[in-house]
């Protein structure tokens, strides 16, 4: 069951429970869209673009989205996909804290359905739904660093990088000089396919609750 659904069910409880369940919905179904046409000239970033679905949503608005993929099989369907956009860059490469190469680790059934199961490849060695048989080795930059380089205000940032977006958020949180120049983060977290990432994940949501900028969704699916 994905935690979208779980919640569309049990925000139907009554009392407080309920309550909470109708506040994560909408956490999780509310506010995307609004942020992307809300960021009309400016540059948006799509960490784990996979096939292009949230890279074209944002480039209907956005001046510019750059958009990292570093599954080769799943870069080579985004490239076709956004195609016909010219206002997109592509990265091969699997946005970290850390420059370097990472082994990258496919669903154990990645060849029966890669449409599919794209959506599972991750660095995350102990992701509970991929395999170390036949990982591939892929490019991982910096993104701190890359956000140096760019020098200039995000109006949306996605992630959804299937479990490095713990260190990742972790390592941004502690630059607020480059923090401050993003507008909307949209990140999935994945503790329930990584469960020792989630106290992490619990520590990191508080400190975004404590944030005026950027505006940060980390129930997002």
């Amino acid at each position: 069951m994905s935690k979208l659904f779980k919640y569309r069910l049990l925000r139907h409880l009554p009392g407080e429970l309920g309550h909470r369940y109708e506040r994560k919905h909408t956490v999780r179904t509310g506010g995307f869209e609004d942020a992307v046409h809300g960021s009309e000239g400016m540059t948006c970033l799509d960490l784990g673009a996979n096939l292009g679905k949230f890279t074209r949503k944002m480039a209907s608005s956005a001046k510019r989205v750059i958009a990292f993929e570093p599954d080769p099989w799943t870069y080579a369907a985004l490239e076709a996909n956004v195609a016909d956009l010219d206002n997109v860059t592509l990265e091969k490469a699997a946005a970290g804290a850390g420059e370097g190469t990472s082994l990258l680790y496919r669903h154990a059934r990645f060849n029966d359905d890669p449409v599919f199961h794209s959506q599972a490849s991750s660095i995350i060695a102990g992701k509970n739904d991929v395999t170390d048989d036949g990982a591939i080795e892929v490019r991982q930059v910096d993104f701190i660093g890359y956000l140096e380089k760019l020098d200039e205000d995000i109006g949306v940032l996605k992630i959804d990088i299937e479990g490095a977006e713990v260190d990742l958020l972790e390592a941004l949180f502690d630059r607020p000089d480059i923090f401050r120049r993003i507008n909307h983060i949209f990140a999935e977290t994945h503790e329930s396919r990584i469960p020792e990432h989630k106290p992490r994940v619990k520590a990191l949501r508080a400190v975004a609750r404590r944030l005026e900028r950027p505006d940060v969704n980390l129930y997002w699916d």
